[in-house]
């Protein structure tokens, strides 16, 4: 048999395979199947979880990396920067972010985004944690309309969302030390700070934006005064030398001042945010403001003026009543002679009540000036340059009456009235001693020191003569010898005197016997009361001698 026989044979005892044709999707694909919907639950869910997309311009991206840089809020992330690009005119930084879900509210037109870097400042320094983590964009949310497209702020903002407190704004006549960031006090304690400038709309001021943080804020009321804090403040008036060093913090950043008076009363509600209050260059100045009424005069002084200043006080009975404005120079064609014209401003609210001060201006308005025509004319009031300190050599204009001078009359020759003058009393002082010099030039001097040398040189011969010599030891001895006949007078006035006291003692001893009417008795009664005189005498020229025993020679003096 052959082989081929056999395979056949093989295959026809072999069961015949039954082909069933079944319907449906493959076992094989189960596992894509599954792997695509997973796929596409992580996809739903990533992008469910996803937060929306959000544009922000910038000046400057300095520190900004794609990927890497977070967008935070009170240090929690809630974005991440995606893309960093130039704008097309190469003048912005476009920056593409992603934010995280729930952040969609908060996506307004009024939210701000900046980049925080390391910055110092007057408020202080700040984003030092940059320097280990990098720069990231901090937020602010704000309520507002929904948008996806900001514009990034250059610097922090002065206020967040978040702080409570009031927004108020100043007027100066020049910036100062309100510079961004600078601190606002109220009785030294810092209660604010100051958040931006510009010019006014005249360009003849500066505004000057604040914040108040509370709940300070409610003691901003209208009529609250402000005033610019240097730290150091000096000044150099008649007065002397005036310093005033504030805190350390004034020192370096400066800032603003403020209080709100108690004398003024105040409404005790707290200013609308947004009002707008006058800023005084110092404290000193706020006083100088309340005097709105002023009257101007002028002054002609023919001395030196050196040390008059523009501002400088006015005086009258040691009270400042005005301030100096101007000082010039003038020369009379006529005499060319030198005057130096001062114009001065008076503020009568500084020494007049209000119904004094009303009375007057209907007086002036009769007849314009009359009050001053008044007490010029009639009372003698004179201008005269006073040294308000030795050390600082300043000056200043004092007014005072001088009845006793001539009169004169309140001249109206210029725009202003002109107050008359008197010498100042170093001019008085410089006239009268040129006068003695001129004096004693005219002496004759010469002849004067001749004379006085030859009267010199004859005592000096009088001095040194051997007879001034001779008459002097003579003095001398004839002293001695009144000296001596002292002595013994007074050795016989005593041995006298004791005599005396004896006799009168045995005199009295005797007139107890004899009859006291007796002449005998009478007698000596007599006798004894001119032994007690006598004797009296006799002490009296013994003291007088021991006191002056010149008198011996010279004779009793007058």
């Amino acid at each position: 048999m052959s082989n081929k026989d056999v395979d056949q044979s093989h295959l026809e005892d072999l069961p015949e395979v039954a082909v069933v044709n079944r319907g449906g999707l493959p076992i094989v694909w189960v596992i894509p199947l599954i792997a695509a919907l997973i796929g596409g639950w992580l996809a739903y869910r990533t992008i469910s979880e996803m937060g929306p997309t959000i544009t922000i311009t910038f000046n400057v991206g300095e520190g900004l990396e794609a990927g890497k840089t977070k967008i935070k809020y009170k240090s929690v992330d809630v974005g991440t920067v995606e893309t960093v690009e130039i704008s097309e005119d190469l003048s912005k930084v476009i920056v593409t972010a992603t934010m995280q879900k729930g952040t969609d509210p908060h996506l307004t037109s009024n939210t701000q985004f900046w980049i925080v870097r390391p910055r110092v400042g007057f408020g202080g320094i700040s984003g030092l944690e940059t320097l280990v983590s990098g720069a990231y964009i901090d937020a602010d949310p704000r309520p507002g309309e929904s948008t996806r497209v900001f514009m990034g702020l250059d610097a922090p903002p002065g206020v967040t969302a978040l702080e409570a407190g009031s927004q108020f704004r100043l007027r100066a006549e020049k910036l100062g030390s309100c510079y961004p960031g600078a601190p606002v006090f109220l009785r030294g304690i810092e209660v604010g700070r100051i958040l931006g400038h510009e010019l006014a709309p005249d360009n003849q001021s500066v505004l000057i934006d604040f914040f108040i943080q509370a709940p300070h804020h409610v003691l901003v009321q209208d009529t609250s005064r402000f005033w610019q804090r240097s730290g150091i403040e000096a000044s150099v008036g008649a007065e002397g030398i005036d310093v005033k060093v504030e805190s350390l913090v004034s020192i370096i950043a400066g800032g603003v001042s403020f209080d709100t008076p108690v004398m003024v009363g105040g409404t005790g509600k707290t200013s609308q945010p947004g009002t707008v209050f006058e800023l005084f260059d110092s404290f000193a100045s706020i006083g100088e403001a309340k005097y709105v009424r002023k009257v101007p005069f002028l002054m002609h002084f023919d001395g030196s003026v050196r040390g008059l200043k523009v501002g400088a006080s006015v005086e009258l009975k040691g009270i400042k009543v005005g301030t100096v404005t101007d000082i010039a120079m003038k020369l009379d064609p006529k005499t060319l002679n030198f005057e130096v014209p001062v114009a001065i401003e008076i503020q009568p609210d500084r020494m007049l009540t209000p119904d004094v001060l009303e009375a007057i201006d209907q007086i002036n308005a009769e007849k314009p000036y009359s009050v001053g025509r008044m007490l010029v004319e009639e009372h003698g009031l004179r201008a005269q340059l006073q040294t308000g300190s030795l050390l600082t050599g300043q000056l200043f204009v004092d007014l005072d009456f001088y009845p006793d001078l001539p009169k004169m009359s309140l001249k109206m020759d210029s725009k202003y009235p002109e107050i008359p003058t008197v010498p100042s009393t170093l001019d008085e002082f410089r006239r009268t001693a040129t006068s003695v010099l001129e004096e004693l030039r005219q002496l004759p001097l010469d002849k004067i020191a001749h004379e006085l040398l030859e009267t010199l040189e004859g005592a000096k011969r009088l001095t040194n003569s051997p007879d001034l010599m001779q008459a002097v030891q003579t003095l001398s001895a004839t002293l001695e010898d009144v000296q001596k006949l002292t002595y013994d007078v007074n050795q016989t006035v005593d041995s006298l005197a004791t005599s005396t006291e004896k006799t009168m003692a045995a005199a009295r001893a005797a007139f107890e016997v004899i009859d006291p009417n007796s002449p005998t008795a009478v007698n000596l009664a007599k006798t004894l009361e001119e032994l007690a005189e006598a004797a009296r005498s006799i002490r009296v020229l013994a003291d007088y001698l021991e006191q002056h025993p010149e008198s011996l020679v010279h004779g009793k003096s007058e």
